[in-house]
């Protein structure tokens, strides 16, 4: 499953934390996004770690990516990868 997730931190030590736990799932696309591929039964222990160390008034959305929606990305920039580059085989 393919996963672009954003978030919005106010707590720079919640922040950091957040961004160790999504590193270890995925690849930064941009300071708050990551785009991820996880199967099913770690986004099951992604999402309620997430949860936990999120604050009241913190964002984070996650969106599930189709073939179609990787395939039609469009990155503006030569010098960078598109989505999932390495992986698109695999969809």
């Amino acid at each position: 499953m393919y996963l672009l997730i954003t978030y919005d931190i106010s707590s720079n030590k919640r922040r950091n934390k957040i961004d160790k736990l999504l590193s270890s799932y995925g690849d930064r696309v941009n300071y708050s996004v990551f785009e991820l591929k996880v199967k099913k039964h770690d986004m099951k222990k992604l999402i309620p770690k997430l949860k936990e160390l999120m604050g009241k008034d913190d964002s984070i959305r996650i969106y599930r990516l189709t073939y179609e929606t990787i395939q039609s990305a469009l990155e503006l920039n030569k010098n960078r990868n598109r989505p999932f580059e390495s992986d698109i085989s695999y969809v």
